[in-house]
């Protein structure tokens, strides 16, 4: 009787430590990525992804599409093919050139249909389960070329991301605009932050230099008419010209709202990355052809400044 009760402390012991194991395993940080419009090519087309609206990029064998990334960074091709009515699984390839680059890759997946995604629209046909290949990105503005093998006859969909992990594990520094039209103070966990205000009459110009990352944090400021979910764009130029444009949507924050009183209400916060090349550059933030206001605010890793 010993022997056996022995025999379960210890068997039970071992269990404790797997799952100990096992929680520090799934605790560890995964890489995250920020999702871009391809360059060159590719027709929008939007998904419903466990009720949620994703925006997909499609390939086919008439129109290659080209991606621009800066590295060194990884790159994430989130694909998924578009079945026909009566199939639940199939097997599709596609093909990647990195323009300069000696060899082509070409990534081979097996998906089968599923049963959370389908188009937002009335288009034909049902969609797979998505698969994922990441690639490293050599040092430089690279342009990848994405393909259909032949003539292949599938349809493809695809998002574009790039890790934004020179945030993770540095302490981040709130950037002050070089110029600004109005700033406000907004609560978020009994902490003050300031925020900088764009929009029609509103103006935030930065001056910063590069090679950084900055991350931004955006905010849509709802009135009393606005409700729901609200989408909007930010516009911004480097030197001039314009840079970027950078779809975002959000509902209104109910962890966040102003340090003074205001009929306004901050929404929850969406995040971009700007990777602001070597040199001395002037940025400058609007919401195109939209009466909205928007609230930013200007972050850069502890560790790319202390290299300067």
């Amino acid at each position: 009787m010993l022997v056996h009760r022995l025999f379960i402390a210890v068997a039970l012991f071992s269990v404790a430590c797997l799952a100990v194991a096992i929680d520090k395993t799934d605790t560890q940080p995964a890489e995250r990525f920020q999702y871009f419009a391809p360059t060159v090519g590719a027709g929008l087309v939007e998904l419903k992804v466990s009720g949620k609206l994703r925006e997909y990029y499609q390939l086919d064998a008439s129109a290659p599409i080209e991606i621009t990334i800066k590295g060194p960074a990884k790159l994430r091709l989130l694909s998924r093919v578009v079945l026909p009515s009566a199939t639940d699984t199939a097997d599709y390839s596609y093909v990647v050139d990195r323009k300069g680059g000696s060899k082509s890759l070409t990534v081979k997946h097996t998906s089968f249909r599923s049963e959370k995604t389908a188009f937002s629209g009335q288009q034909e046909g049902a969609v797979a389960e998505s698969r994922t290949r990441t690639l490293d990105v050599p040092a430089g503005e690279q342009t990848y070329v994405i393909s259909l093998p032949g003539t292949s006859p599938q349809r493809l969909l695809f998002r574009f991301g790039r890790n934004t992990d020179s945030f993770d594990g540095s302490k981040v520094v709130a950037m002050t605009p070089s110029e600004f039209t109005t700033q406000a103070d907004l609560l978020t966990k009994e902490e003050t932050l300031t925020y900088y205000r764009v929009g029609p009459g509103d103006r935030v110009v930065l001056n910063l230099v590069g090679p950084v990352t900055l991350k931004v944090l955006a905010r849509i400021e709802f009135d009393p008419t606005m409700n729901g979910k609200q989408k909007w764009k930010v516009a911004v130029w480097e030197d001039g010209a314009v840079k970027s444009t950078y779809g975002l949507s959000a509902a209104k924050s109910e962890a966040t709202s102003y340090k003074l009183t205001s009929t306004l209400v901050p929404s929850a916060a969406e995040v971009f990355y700007i990777d602001v090349p070597p040199g001395s550059h002037r940025y400058e933030f609007a919401l195109p052809e939209d009466q909205r206001s928007c609230l930013m605010r200007y972050l850069l890793p502890q560790r790319q400044l202390d290299r300067e």
